[in-house]
């Protein structure tokens, strides 16, 4: 999951500009946090036990040679199931554990986390925001506009910023990387959509409770969803 490599000198202005960045939205996801919903302790264990099974599942990957490898990322997955602010703080959690494991270094993590958390899970939050205001209220909608869709249209922007990162860092030329990764990055789409929306169809019906995005009240009886990522889950609205 954690780009290695990219502790190398970077140019100053990208640099700082992705310090700012990284800082500014991680610290901004902390406060927006639910106190109230962390006090829940089936919530509460519902996230850090996804948390733990993406950590443990980016330690498996497949790769070209160091530094560019292939994961699945789960950060859609993980911003429709229990909100942005969750969905990052607990990647990055998850990344210092890898770090702190040998799988990366701690440095590398404002880039990684920007790359494949941050533009995947906005790109994804994006569009169900998007379909909510402007498509039907329909469960297929969600599955596979937001699921599917969202998910493979967040893994293809993060391989053009992961690809970006590598080349600004100076560790690989822009001609290899545009030839032997990034249209393997592409690939993984597929994939990372189809395990989203896979995930999430089961989940809607067996476990409604752990789909903050996910409102009966509105994909399945038509009335307006309250905002899943500010409010705990009103168990009356299903």
């Amino acid at each position: 999951m954690l780009l290695n490599g990219l502790a190398t000198p970077w140019p100053l202005m990208p640099w700082l500009i992705i310090q700012i960045l990284f800082w500014s939205i991680f610290t901004a996801s902390i406060f927006r946090l639910n106190l109230e919903r962390l006090q829940s302790l089936h919530d509460t264990s519902a996230w850090a036990m996804t948390t733990l099974f993406f950590t443990l599942l980016w330690r498996l990957n497949a790769g070209i040679e160091p530094g560019l490898s292939f994961h699945i990322f789960g950060a859609s997955l993980m911003t429709l199931l229990f909100g942005f602010p969750y969905m990052l703080v607990g990647g990055v959690l998850g990344m210092i554990g890898n770090a702190l494991s040998g799988a990366g270094q701690i440095v590398d993590i404002p880039v990684s986390a920007l790359a494949v958390l941050v533009v995947p899970g906005a790109m994804t939050y994006l569009l169900w925001k998007l379909s909510v205001r402007h498509l039907p209220p329909n469960f297929f909608v969600y599955v596979w506009v937001v699921g599917f869709f969202g998910a493979a249209i967040g893994m293809a922007v993060s391989a053009t910023a992961v690809t970006s990162a590598l080349w600004i860092s100076g560790l690989f030329d822009l001609h290899y990387l545009m030839n032997y990764f990034f249209p393997f990055m592409l690939m993984q789409g597929f994939p990372e959509g189809f395990i989203t929306g896979t995930i999430l169809s089961l989940l809607v019906v067996y476990k409604p409770e752990w789909v903050a995005t996910f409102r009966d009240a509105f994909y399945l009886q038509h009335r307006h969803p309250r905002d899943a990522h500010h409010l705990p889950r009103d168990r009356s609205d299903d």
